[in-house]
């Protein structure tokens, strides 16, 4: 039997319908955290699933975060249903790859609304129930897009780049009111967002494979660990921090 390390926390995780996020809904039910999934994507199945595995209480709220009336009002209803919130992780992001010249001015301004305005309205309306307990956790999932380039276009890139200077704010606001924030840069971590340009093949594979000095692909439950040893007592002298997950592909290349 596992050590609980998130035992009667309740965790809100943003984007948790598949991916990472999915996974680190697994993760933090696995270990006694109640769970709230937002996503625009249906996530009853899942709910039922760790509610059913774990015994913890899981709900999913289908909520598009770049609405913010839609957001306050599913930040309301998590809190009415389990009274407070410890951990905020959000992994909801977007991003299609389109080259500048081809790309919409919409669809630049959905993946702004998305991947970052998104992100601060559900910040913003749970924010001063942590603030309020003196105490919480914010975790968001950045990319290793911020470092290459590459891998979702300029779009992509600059409102994940952004998601480190909203965390550095974050805790430098907010340490001295109990609330830590750090963010996670994964890179080739198979993932559906990644098999959308990689199909999954033996050759696709080895090929990326070849791409990490550790020699393999990244895989959501590495991300997984990171975060639930982020949102833990383990980690709580970590504030502000970015945390590479990279198999060191873009520390050594």
């Amino acid at each position: 039997m596992c050590e609980k390390k998130l035992k009667d926390k309740v965790a809100v995780i943003a984007g948790g319908a598949s991916g990472i996020g999915k996974k680190i809904a697994q993760k933090y039910a696995e270990h006694g955290a109640k769970v709230a999934i937002l996503d625009i994507q249906d996530a009853q199945e899942l709910a039922r699933a760790l509610k059913k595995e774990w015994g913890v209480q899981a709900s999913f709220y289908q909520c598009d975060v770049s609405d913010c009336s839609k957001v306050e009002r599913v930040c309301q209803n998590i809190l009415q249903d389990f009274g407070s919130v410890d951990i905020l992780l959000s992994a909801a992001g977007y991003g299609p790859r389109i080259a500048i010249q081809d790309m919409e001015i919409s669809q630049w301004q959905k993946t702004v609304d998305i991947n970052l305005s998104g992100t601060f309205y559900l910040i913003r309306y749970l924010i001063e129930d942590m603030i309020n307990q003196g105490k919480g956790n914010i975790i968001l999932i950045g990319s290793g897009t911020i470092i290459s380039g590459s891998g979702g276009g300029i779009h992509y890139a600059a409102t994940k780049t952004a998601l480190y200077g909203l965390i550095k704010g974050l805790s430098y606001e907010l340490l001295p009111k109990g609330i830590r924030a750090n963010i996670i840069t994964p890179h080739i971590i198979d993932t559906p967002l990644l098999r959308k340009r990689y199909p999954d093949s033996p050759e696709v594979n080895e090929k990326l494979a070849q791409r990490v000095p550790l020699g393999r692909i990244g895989t959501t439950e590495d991300i997984a660990n990171i975060a639930l040893f982020l949102a833990s007592d383990e980690s709580g002298y970590i504030c502000g921090a970015d945390i590479l997950a990279d198999g060191g592909a873009l520390r050594y290349t």
